[in-house]
């Protein structure tokens, strides 16, 4: 996009002084009208850039060009470098360079009143490799290709204009636009194999994802969604800190005997029996009945594999 483009050329006159038409022509892979085109667009905007013909000439800027840090206020500037702590998290390239910079132009002090670790993004080997080819195609409005499989480990082929990465319930997510289903979808990383970032461009004006219910049930996510029901169960006292952990206190209360009552809603599906047997038999079932009958049903059919 010709925006991205401007931004990316001011900051590399910002950090380089002076550069040629051909440095930035090659860079962009454009062509170097392109690029001069680019020039006069960032000078009528008010940009006091100049360039220099012949032997040792390029393209700079006014030595006495800064960023007005004026137009920010104050918390706008902490939340720029709230955000840049985050991403740092991720392990993205470069970021504690650009945080101090932007720490000395906002005169801030170095403490960091925030630490984010999301060690599974960028940890080892193949997961670290998958994000930064998601952050590349993301930053580049790229089109990425992938394998991926569903909740029932079946495999598609996708070809995925990128939108966004998300994360919710302890998972990271794709979102993006599917030529597949022609449709806006939204994929579990841990369930894409083989993921290649195309060299094809896509305008990402065209998309957005504001108006959409990512988690709906016709996205192609690991809990395909039912209906919204209220559970009643109880839990033994003896995982006292992890019903304060997982359940909001106003949905817990004792019963006579010490153990937990807890009423709370959500979806029916496969992920809510699972999260159940995470419990072994410190759990109980009081409603909805159906539920608890479908748990025997699981629970007799696994003792059926070890009873054979």
């Amino acid at each position: 996009m010709k925006i991205d483009r401007l931004f990316k050329i001011l900051y590399i006159l910002i950090n380089k002084k002076q550069v040629t038409a051909k440095y930035l022509a090659d860079k962009f892979e454009v062509s170097i009208r392109t690029i001069y085109r680019d020039i006069d667009t960032l000078s009528i905007s008010g940009i006091p850039i100049y360039t220099n013909k012949g032997k040792g000439g390029g393209i700079s800027l006014m030595d006495n060009f800064i960023i007005d840090k004026s137009m920010l206020s104050s918390k706008d500037q902490n939340n720029i470098l709230l955000g840049l702590e985050i991403l740092k998290s991720t392990q993205y390239d470069n970021i504690d360079d650009a945080m101090q910079k932007l720490k000395a132009v906002f005169n801030k002090s170095n403490d960091s009143w925030i630490e984010v670790d999301f060690s599974h993004w960028g940890s080892y080997g193949n997961e670290k490799l998958k994000f930064e080819k998601l952050k590349h195609a993301l930053t580049s409005s790229l089109i990425v290709e992938f394998d991926y499989y569903d909740g029932s480990c079946q495999k598609t082929k996708r070809k995925i204009y990128p939108l966004k990465l998300i994360f919710k319930e302890k998972s990271w997510y794709l979102v993006g636009f599917c030529t597949l289903r022609d449709d806006y979808r939204i994929f579990k990383i841990q369930r894409i194999r083989e993921i290649k970032v195309l060299k094809e461009e896509f305008c990402k004006d065209n998309y957005s994802t504001i108006n959409i219910d990512l988690f709906n049930e016709k996205m192609d996510i690991v809990k395909k969604s039912t209906k919204l029901i209220e559970f009643e169960i109880i839990i033994d006292s003896k995982l006292k800190n992890r019903v304060y952990n997982e359940f909001n206190i106003e949905d817990i209360k004792l019963n006579k005997d010490g153990d937990f009552e807890i009423k709370f809603i959500a979806y029916e599906n496969e992920w809510i029996y699972n999260y159940f047997f995470s419990y072994e038999n410190y759990i109980k079932i009081i409603k909805p009945i159906e539920i608890k009958n479908t748990m025997i049903k699981k629970l007799e059919k696994l003792l059926g594999h070890y009873k054979n």
